[in-house]
């Protein structure tokens, strides 16, 4: 899967034979074979021309919209796919609360599990660390006896505080991070994070899109104008799994500096290099390759959201009696 980021500000996305050309002005920044394409990702001020857009539609290739500062604005979307069967099923099992409330036990047992394990392949150990992974295990036994959908989402907030306290402990550079905060980023690494799941969020939404489902009606988040529930719900498991253990990389190996930031109005945001040696990067990782945990098979991150994304119709659909998270191994 190749994604193309356009990050130059008043550049410009045109269809030439079988290529897609990167321009600003007279000069050409990209050229790539239409063939190699399956994404496109415009941040701030960027343009495509209305041929453009016809010509990646028909080809089934989404165009996202971000802001400067990496905010998901829209998307523009080629057809959902024209099986309803899916979709049918999938409304039904959002109508019952029961299977409602299991389905987003898995998607949030599958957060805190692989917040477990991630913790685990680390080599620091101290108390700040003993005692998030013991907050993590016990929420882990509570929230199967959650009754509803407000108890499991508290069973959730304090996994997630335990798995922040936990990460700020292994960064070799904190950079004023404390604890996950978002509007706005109010340092660098809570950039990096934001930056990183709405990317991921991305490629779920995409996927739900190809396999059939309506990425608006989800289990564990619930509807709300604009939001992709059903994208939130399946990208709780791969989390710290792409985006956090990317990120924690990054800053120990110090491929991005404080000086890649700059502060605004609006809180941190990425330099224009930063950016890009972020996306090269993050990119990078959604390619790589490794075996799967539970297939005898190499695939890659991409691939890996597809086959949860497939194994949750299959579920749904009733071909498969347990929707199980992508668990990492410890």
């Amino acid at each position: 899967m190749a994604i193309l980021y356009i990050t130059q500000q008043g550049a410009a996305l045109h269809k030439s034979g079988n290529q897609v050309i990167v321009k600003k002005g007279r000069d050409v920044l990209q050229e790539i074979p239409i063939v190699q394409l399956d994404e496109v990702v415009i941040f701030g001020n960027g343009h495509i021309t209305t041929p453009t857009m016809g010509y990646l539609l028909n080809k089934n290739i989404p165009v996202s919209f971000l802001s400067s500062r990496g905010k998901y604005k829209g998307k523009l979307q080629p057809p959902y796919a024209k099986d309803t069967l899916i979709r049918k099923h999938q409304y039904a099992v959002a109508a019952d609360p029961p299977q409602c409330l299991e389905l987003a036990k898995c998607f949030v047992r599958g957060k805190i599990t692989n917040a477990i394990r991630f913790s685990q392949r680390q080599r620091t150990q101290n108390a700040e660390v003993e005692s998030a992974a013991r907050t993590a295990r016990q929420t882990l036994q509570k929230l199967e006896r959650a009754k509803n959908l407000e108890s499991l989402l508290g069973y959730e907030g304090t996994g997630a505080a335990a798995h922040y306290q936990a990460f700020r402990q292994f960064l070799a550079h904190d950079w004023g991070f404390t604890t996950r905060q978002f509007r706005p980023p109010p340092d660098p690494i809570n950039a990096m994070l934001s930056l990183g799941y709405t990317l991921l969020h991305n490629h779920v939404y995409a996927f739900t899109n190809v396999v059939g489902f309506d990425p608006y009606c989800g289990y564990f988040h619930q509807p709300k104008h604009g939001h992709a529930a059903l994208a939130s719900d399946l990208m709780e498991e791969f989390r710290q799994v792409i985006v956090d253990g990317y990120v924690l990389s990054i800053i120990n190996n110090n491929r991005i500096r404080p000086e890649d930031f700059e502060q605004t109005d609006k809180g941190i945001r990425f330099t224009k290099a930063a950016l890009d040696k972020f996306l090269t990067g993050y990119y990078g990782r959604m390619q790589q390759t490794f075996q799967h945990p539970t297939r005898n098979e190499k695939t890659t991150y991409l691939r890996c959201i597809e086959l949860q994304v497939r194994h949750l119709a299959r579920v749904i659909t009733g071909e498969e009696p347990t929707y199980k998270p992508f668990l990492i191994r410890a």
